[in-house]
C-alpha cells in the first residue's frame, strides 16, 4: 500500500512541475505573440490610410496598380510615374511591405478603401450624403474647377482662386454647410467626394446594367465626335429636350432617331443622364491615360511643334480620323505611321487623347522653338 502511494507520488510530482511551468510561462508567451502581431497591425494601420490617400489623388496610377499590383516592382513603371517613385522613397515602410507581396498589400488597401467609402456615405449620415451628392454634381458640371481642386484641395480656401471662379464662389455662398465642412479639412472632404464619385461611377456602369453601359458608351462616342454639341449639352442638359436646338443640330437629331432607348432615358431626366455620361467619359479618360502615358506625352510634343495641326485638332479632335485631313498633313500622317499606339488612341477616343496631349504642348513648345530657331542678337 505504501509502495503504491510512493509510486503515485513519484509519477505525480513531474506532472505537477510541468503544469506549473506551463502556467508560469503561458501568460508571458501568449502576451508576447499578440504584442508582436499588434505592432505589425499598427504599422499596417498607419500605412494603409497613407497609401489610400496617395491612390485617391493619383487615379491613373491607382487603376493600373489595382489591375496589376506587380507593376509596383517594375523599374520602368516607377520611372514613368515620378509621383509614385517619390512616395515610395518617402515611405520606406510601405515600399518594404508592398515589395514583399504586392497582391496582398493591394487587396488590403482595396478593403480599406471600401470601408472608407462606406463611412463617407453611410446611410445614417444624411447631411453628409446630401452635401457630397450636391458638391459632386457641381464638380461634374465644372470639370476645370474639379481637376484643380482634386489636384490641390487647399485652393478651396484661396480667395484669389475663388474670385477667378465665380461659379465656385456662388456655390459656396448658397451652401454654407459645404463651405464650413470643406473649410475645416479640404483634403479630407475632397477624398470623400472622390469616393462618392467612384461609387456613383460604379452605379452608372455596373456590369448588371448592360443596356445602360451600351447606351452610355454609344452616346459618349457621339459626344467625342461632336465636341461643340457636347460642350453645350454639358453646360445645359435641358437643351436635349429643346426642339429648336435639335433642329439646329441634325447630327444629334439623327442620333436620337436611331437610338430610341437613349432618347427615352435622356428625356426622363436629362441632367441625371448627362452626369452619368460624364462619369463614363472620365472613366474612359482614366483608362486612356493609364495605358499609354508615353504616347500621350509624345503626341503633345508633336502638337507643340505643329501649331497648325494642334489648333485644328483642338477645335475638332475627330479630324484625326478624317483621311483627307491626315493626308493633307504629311507630318501628322508620318507620325501616326511611326506611332501605332498614338494612332490607335486617336482613332478610339480622339477628344480625350488630344486633350490629354495638350497638357504637354505648352510646356514643350517654347523651349523647342527657341532651340530650333534661336533669335538673332540685336545689332548695336
Amino acid at each position: 500500500m505504501k509502495h503504491e502511494s510512493s509510486i503515485r507520488h513519484v509519477l505525480l510530482v513531474p506532472a505537477l512541475l510541468a503544469l506549473a511551468m506551463t502556467l508560469s510561462l503561458g501568460p508571458a508567451a501568449s502576451a508576447q505573440t499578440p504584442m508582436s502581431q499588434g505592432n505589425d497591425s499598427n504599422v499596417t494601420r498607419g500605412d494603409l490610410p497613407s497609401f489610400d490617400r496617395f491612390m485617391d489623388s493619383h487615379p491613373e496610377i491607382a487603376e493600373q496598380l489595382r489591375r496589376d499590383p506587380s507593376l509596383v516592382k517594375n523599374k520602368e513603371f516607377a520611372e514613368n510615374h515620378p509621383a509614385l517613385q517619390e512616395y515610395m522613397q518617402q515611405h520606406p515602410e510601405v515600399r518594404e511591405e508592398i515589395g514583399e507581396n504586392p497582391g496582398s498589400f493591394m487587396r488590403r488597401e482595396e478593403r480599406f478603401d471600401r470601408r472608407e467609402d462606406q463611412r463617407a456615405v453611410r446611410p445614417g449620415d444624411d447631411a453628409t450624403r446630401r452635401e457630397l451628392g450636391g458638391f459632386d454634381r457641381f464638380m461634374d458640371s465644372h470639370p476645370e474647377i474639379a481637376e484643380q481642386l482634386r489636384r490641390d484641395p487647399s485652393l478651396v480656401k484661396n480667395k484669389e482662386f475663388a474670385e477667378n471662379h465665380p461659379a465656385l464662389q456662388e456655390y459656396m455662398q448658397q451652401h454654407p454647410e459645404v463651405r464650413e465642412e470643406i473649410g475645416e479639412n479640404p483634403g479630407s472632404f475632397m477624398r470623400r467626394e472622390q469616393r462618392f464619385d467612384r461609387r456613383e461611377d460604379q452605379r452608372a456602369v455596373r456590369p448588371a446594367d448592360g443596356a445602360t453601359r451600351r447606351e452610355l458608351g454609344g452616346f459618349d462616342r457621339f459626344m467625342d465626335s461632336h465636341p461643340e454639341i457636347a460642350e453645350q449639352l454639358r453646360k445645359d442638359p435641358s437643351l436635349m429636350k429643346n426642339k429648336e436646338f435639335a433642329e439646329n443640330h441634325p447630327a444629334l437629331q439623327e442620333y436620337m432617331q436611331q437610338h430610341p432607348e437613349v432618347r427615352e432615358e435622356i428625356g426622363e431626366n436629362p441632367g441625371s443622364f448627362m452626369r452619368r455620361e460624364q462619369r463614363f467619359d472620365r472613366r474612359e479618360d482614366h483608362r486612356d491615360h493609364a495605358f499609354d502615358r508615353a504616347e500621350v506625352e509624345g503626341f503633345g510634343h508633336f502638337l507643340g511643334d505643329h501649331s497648325s495641326v494642334a489648333s485644328q485638332l483642338a477645335r475638332n479632335p475627330s479630324l484625326a480620323n478624317n483621311e483627307e485631313f491626315v493626308e493633307s498633313h504629311p507630318d501628322l500622317q508620318q507620325y501616326m505611321k511611326e506611332h501605332p499606339g498614338a494612332q490607335k488612341q486617336l482613332t478610339s477616343n480622339p477628344q480625350n487623347f488630344v486633350q490629354s496631349a495638350q497638357q504637354f504642348t505648352n510646356s514643350t513648345a517654347a523651349p523647342k522653338t527657341q532651340l530650333l530657331n534661336p533669335q538673332p542678337k540685336p545689332q548695336k
